[in-house]
């Protein structure tokens, strides 16, 4: 049976790949986990992984006149929400010229505008519990764009500056914002970069030579929202495994076909 009295987190989008990884590595930590999911499929797979460790919240982030109610809600039934994670993304894309105004709002809706909803119902909440933490998973192309992927990048770049004023204006409540910037991750969703020869010459441009793992990034959200980052907050934490920090060009000659 859950603690009533543990700490309680929200995760969005915790129904697969980095969510579900994050819901159980905050569960390993003894922490309760309201999972926030629109498919109920994924939300009763957790439910039956995790048992009454997690609550299962379905909900749609595109509706943003919901958020608020919705979180009241739990917060009345299941107590002080004090670690977010803003994990839920879309990255629907298309050149510039070719994109409609539903595919850019989408990026824009889940990417920024539910963070902002969240942060902005939530805040308040921590504060009267004392403190809180939020982590927002955007993307290393919040430094560095990619083509046909403006509504994308452009959010996540929205989300970290999003991030910056939340940490200065939460912290004298002792709340502390930051953001995590995965690289290419194994989830479901990039199930296209799997191809192989695609990954054959993607990893190349990444040092360390392959993707990341979707516990990897738990870990690092995990660490952000613990003591152990007291006094880190307002940043944007890149986990590309070096590709942004360095590109060795020699390895360009080890991509499949180009000698």
């Amino acid at each position: 049976m859950a603690d009533s009295n543990a700490r309680l987190a929200l995760v969005t989008g915790a129904g697969q790949g980095i969510g579900a990884a994050v819901t159980g590595q905050l569960v390993s930590e003894g922490m309760r986990v309201i999972a926030m999911e629109k498919r109920v499929d994924l939300l009763d797979g957790l439910a039956a992984k995790f048992g009454d460790k997690v609550i299962p919240s379905e909900l749609d982030l595109c509706e943003m006149t919901s958020i608020s109610g919705v979180v009241s809600e739990l917060v009345q039934e299941h107590g002080p929400v004090t670690a977010l994670v803003n994990n839920a993304g879309v990255w629907p894309g298309s050149p510039i010229v070719d994109m409609d105004d539903k595919t850019w709002r989408l990026n824009f809706a889940i990417n920024v505008d539910a963070p902002f909803a969240l942060m902005r119902c939530l805040a308040p909440v921590m504060a009267e519990a004392g403190g809180g933490g939020v982590v927002t998973v955007a993307s290393r192309n919040a430094f560095r764009s990619s083509t046909n992927n403006a509504g994308y990048d452009a959010s996540k770049a929205a989300v970290v500056a999003l991030t910056r004023t939340a940490a200065g204006e939460f912290a004298r409540n002792n709340i502390r914002v930051n953001t995590v910037c995965p690289g290419v991750i194994s989830t479901p969703g990039n199930s296209s970069a799997e191809e192989s020869l695609f990954k054959a010459a993607y990893t190349k441009q990444i040092p360390m030579d392959r993707y990341g793992e979707p516990e990897e990034i738990a870990r690092v959200i995990s660490f952000l929202l613990s003591e152990a980052s007291s006094f880190l907050t307002g940043q944007a934490i890149i986990v590309d495994g070096g590709q942004i920090a360095c590109q060795d060009n020699a390895r360009y000659l080890e991509v499949p076909g180009l000698r």
